[in-house]
């Protein structure tokens, strides 16, 4: 058994050491698939992928490959496929595990149930009123499901059930009950505060230093002041009037004293766009996605498969593996040579922006 977890560790805490840790010893090794730089919620990973990696490797980890900012910065389905396809095309893991709120539940069910028109024409209605993709989903669901609603609103939950939904390549999935209540977003609201939930080795690393998401306000502002709705209109992701939300708030917070990144986001929020969905579209405007180049890379999906770190049992999983990838295993963004790794790069280029140290971009090797 060859076991995938697909994570952002951003940072790792306790919970997501206990799931890798157990992967590990049950498996004859344990595949990391890590978020890039940039995470699903749009926000700037707090430290780096190589970094990330290593708290990985230090958890159990035997291999860690990288899931690129295409599909690190997306939403759920997205974020999921890319994700799942990298472990399907690799053939580098029988199964997949994941933490859940509810492991219990009955997901075929409601997978079911979401592959139906019913469940189309319901979720359209919903988004039709304004609500958010994930309210309109959850009410969508509970039409047809009672109680779906709820458990579908919890985060790794929905997550559980979109790994599920994208796993066309047969992988056996072992849901796993969440240990303790670690959440990295409490984290890093407050790192020295919750320095208990994480392991000792994780304080170490973030002591060096995080990185500063603020530091991207003054470069969104310079790509807003010469932009106009067309130009916008033009990236992935801008839609349904949403270049005229930011432009709009951006000309009236010009004349407001010390307004952050974080405020323009929350003068953006409404009904229909969670900060999330704010924040994802914020990014693909910065590293300037052209919307029919993304659509054509993600419907062809992601040509290689980066390796970020491994010991010897991933190195011995990567001989074993040569000539049964349906995709190139590199180690360098420049072996890829293709619109994923232009975007890599790119992005890359912005994270270093916005930390004080340079990426270490190169494979970290363990014994």
């Amino acid at each position: 058994m060859i076991t995938g977890i697909i994570a952002e560790l951003n940072p790792l805490h306790k919970g997501h050491k206990a799931l890798i840790t157990s992967v590990s010893a049950k498996s004859r090794a344990c595949v990391v698939i890590l978020s890039s730089n940039f995470t699903q919620r749009g926000s700037p990973a707090i430290v780096d992928k190589f970094i990330r990696a290593e708290m990985a490797m230090n958890a159990g980890a035997d291999l860690v490959i990288e899931l690129p900012t295409l599909y690190s910065c997306s939403a759920g389905p997205d974020f999921s496929r890319g994700a799942i396809d990298l472990l399907g095309r690799t053939h580098l893991a029988t199964h997949i595990a994941f933490g859940m709120e509810t492991p219990e539940y009955d997901c075929v069910s409601l997978i079911e149930a979401m592959n139906t028109e019913e469940y189309s024409r319901n979720l359209k209605h919903e988004l039709s009123l304004g609500a958010s993709y994930a309210k309109a989903n959850a009410i969508a669901l509970e039409k047809l499901i009672p109680g779906s609603g709820e458990f579908i609103t919890k985060p790794n939950n929905m997550l559980a059930v979109s790994y599920m939904k994208a796993n066309r390549w047969g992988l056996e999935v072992m849901p796993v009950k969440r240990a303790g209540d670690y959440r990295s977003s409490v984290i890093r609201e407050d790192i020295s505060g919750n320095s208990e939930m994480m392991p000792e080795y994780v304080n170490e690393m973030l002591s060096c230093g995080v990185c500063d998401e603020g530091k991207l306000w003054p470069l969104l502002q310079s790509v807003l002041l010469r932009s106009r709705a067309e130009d916008l209109r033009k990236i992935y992701g801008i839609d349904e009037g949403i270049e005229n939300l930011f432009l709009r708030e951006w000309k009236l917070c010009r004349y407001l004293h010390n307004l952050s990144l974080e405020n323009f986001i929350g003068r953006c929020v409404c009904a229909r766009y969670t900060r999330a969905h704010i924040r994802r579209r914020l990014i693909y405007i910065l590293l300037g996605l052209d919307r029919w180049e993304v659509y054509g890379a993600l419907r062809r999906g992601v040509p290689y498969a980066r390796v970020l770190a491994f010991n010897g049992r991933g190195r011995k999983l990567l001989h074993d593996n040569r000539g049964k990838s349906e995709v190139k295993i590199v180690t360098r963004l420049k072996e890829g040579e293709n619109y994923f790794a232009d975007i890599e790069f790119r992005a890359s280029r912005l994270y270093e922006l916005l930390t004080d140290r340079p990426e270490i971009n190169r494979v970290l090797q363990f014994p």
